[in-house]
């Protein structure tokens, strides 16, 4: 039986957690299966769920959110202007991105693919794919 979630909680004793990653806590509409193999569906005005949130099901049952790891780029660099240069491309192309010193984190997504290859024949510049946690800064991902 699929389960449907009505609303979100916080500082509640949950009865199942579910992890999630960073794209699938942006979507106002989701179907995901928790730790406890409990299928439950997300379909109302949600900007966007957050680690700890609980989700509150119809019939009272309630799941915790947690942040599951994401495929990711870490890319970084050995001079500024190369630096700012990517940044300003993948910007361009609407994706969430983490920027730190000489360093910019990105989800592994095909819209970026040909930037990546760029990167990986750039003098300087180390890309390293991984699984981690995905925390872009600001707004990243917002609506236009």
């Amino acid at each position: 039986m699929i389960k449907k979630v009505i609303e979100v909680q916080h500082n509640v004793i949950s009865d199942d957690r579910v992890e999630l990653s960073w794209y699938d806590m942006q979507k106002p509409n989701l179907s995901a299966v928790t730790q406890n193999d409990k299928e439950f569906i997300i379909k109302i005005k949600f900007t966007h769920l957050h680690e700890k949130d609980v989700l509150v099901c119809e019939d009272g049952y309630k799941i915790e959110v947690l942040k599951d790891k994401d495929e990711i780029y870490e890319i970084t660099f050995e001079e500024s202007l190369m630096f700012a240069k990517y940044a300003y491309e993948i910007g361009n192309r609407h994706q969430p991105i983490c920027i730190e010193t000489q360093k910019i984190t990105i989800l592994d997504d095909i819209s970026l693919s040909d930037i990546i290859v760029a990167l990986k024949t750039e003098n300087g510049v180390h890309v390293k794919k991984t699984r981690g946690y995905f925390q872009p800064n600001g707004k990243a991902h917002h609506s236009h």
